[in-house]
């Protein structure tokens, strides 16, 4: 204290120690290793800083390349990687939703531009990852994040997905949108990299859509997805194997009608339903997905379907119609019919009962029901269709 009584000033803190303790060089070995709160097995790592960047080799079980990583000047900063493998596991799921939405939450998330020869997702084997995403400065209210993916791209033998998109966290709601296109190579293979074994047999085509859901990025909320999407898919085959989690496609693949209906469908289904063509387009709101347009053409038959399909509830209400091809000299106005886009199937049995007056008694029209394990197939009249106008003929 002052002679005089005055209090004297407090001196100022002294510096952390810290500040002065960061190293510009690191090594390690380690069978396992925890960096962040993230555990890394066999781990071989070297790593260099140079004023406010480090970079970073690292090989481990679940990460191998080079990494780089900006401190923020503004905004969160930013990794860059280049990799070999990049693997999250399953066991990293609640990790990862902590990270994103949990109380102590980063409130912002950093710019990350990605390569990854070999990605696997929760043990999903994906391909080549490549991502670049950014937090915008600004862009939302204070309390709220978003993360904006400008490129999303995954490639493997099977097909590529491209992407952008935008996650965002306001009000404690966590919410993505995706517009993508998918490029099918091999639909089979493609659906068996996620869990639907045996379900497809090849297949070529196309997979569209602007689709938005709750939720994380990585992981798809059906009761709240909603969106367009369209499909055109071509040379595959429905396998008769019981589908499992991919229930709804057990539907498409009409498996089940021969035995309800106790028609003679054998050889349109004996070894699956094969199809030169598939094409669709299809809206999406909170988990029920509309369609007027389903269109499968092959060699065999040929299967219109509109209605809907509740994929959260795995439920189905559609209006099926089965054409066999019986070699009456109708194939090219079915073809021609079922490549239109536009036409529905009202507009479609409507012209071509009335330029193949045969075809009425030789189509097949049912309604689908209920539980996609146990659906209840009703058979319909074709006599109460309405004929077609003498326009519809042009």
């Amino acid at each position: 204290d002052d002679p005089d009584g005055a209090p004297a000033a407090e001196a100022a803190p002294a510096p952390a120690i810290a500040q002065y303790l960061v190293p510009d060089f690191m090594a390690a070995r380690a069978g396992q290793l925890i960096m962040g709160e993230r555990k890394l097995d066999n781990v071989i790592v070297g790593a260099t800083r140079q004023q406010d960047q480090w970079q970073a080799n690292i090989d481990a079980r679940q990460v191998s390349g080079h990494v780089m990583w900006s401190e923020p000047r503004a905004g969160a900063g930013k990794l860059t990687a280049r990799l070999a493998t990049l693997i999250i596991p399953e066991s990293a799921e609640a990790e990862v939703k902590e990270l994103l939405e949990g109380e102590n939450a980063a409130q912002t998330i950093p710019a990350l531009d990605i390569m990854a020869e070999r990605f696997e997702l929760f043990n999903r084997p994906l391909g080549r990852l490549e991502l670049l995403a950014y937090n915008p400065v600004g862009a939302i209210p204070a309390g709220g994040r978003e993360w904006r993916i400008a490129r999303l791209a995954l490639t493997n033998p099977d097909g590529e997905l491209r992407g952008t998109g935008k996650w965002q966290l306001k009000d404690g709601q966590s919410n993505t949108s995706l517009n993508f296109t998918l490029d099918i190579l091999d639909a089979g293979r493609l659906l068996d990299r996620f869990g639907f074994v045996d379900t497809l047999r090849k297949g070529k085509g196309k997979l569209s859509g602007d689709i938005a859901w709750r939720g994380l990025p990585y992981s798809l909320d059906i009761p709240s997805l909603s969106g367009q999407i369209q499909m055109s898919v071509e040379s595959g085959q429905f396998l008769k194997q019981d589908p499992g989690a991919a229930r709804l496609l057990g539907v498409l693949s009409l498996q089940a009608l021969p035995r309800l209906l106790k028609l003679d469908f054998h050889d349109v289904f004996s070894e699956g339903l094969a199809f030169d063509g598939i094409s669709a387009s299809a809206a999406i709101h909170r988990g029920v997905l509309k369609t007027e347009n389903l269109k499968m053409h092959g060699v065999a038959a040929t299967v219109l379907m509109d209605g809907s399909a509740d994929i959260a509830n795995e439920t189905t209400d559609l209006h099926v119609v089965v054409i066999p091809e019986f070699n009456l000299g109708t194939g090219p106005l079915v073809y021609a019919l079922a490549v239109n886009p536009v036409v529905g199937i009202g507009s479609f049995l409507a012209q071509l009962f009335l330029r193949a007056p045969v075809m009425k008694a030789l189509t097949y029209r049912m309604r689908v029901t209920g539980p996609w394990k146990a659906p209840v197939i009703t058979k319909l009249d074709n006599a109460k269709l309405a004929p077609a106008p003498a326009a519809a003929t042009n």
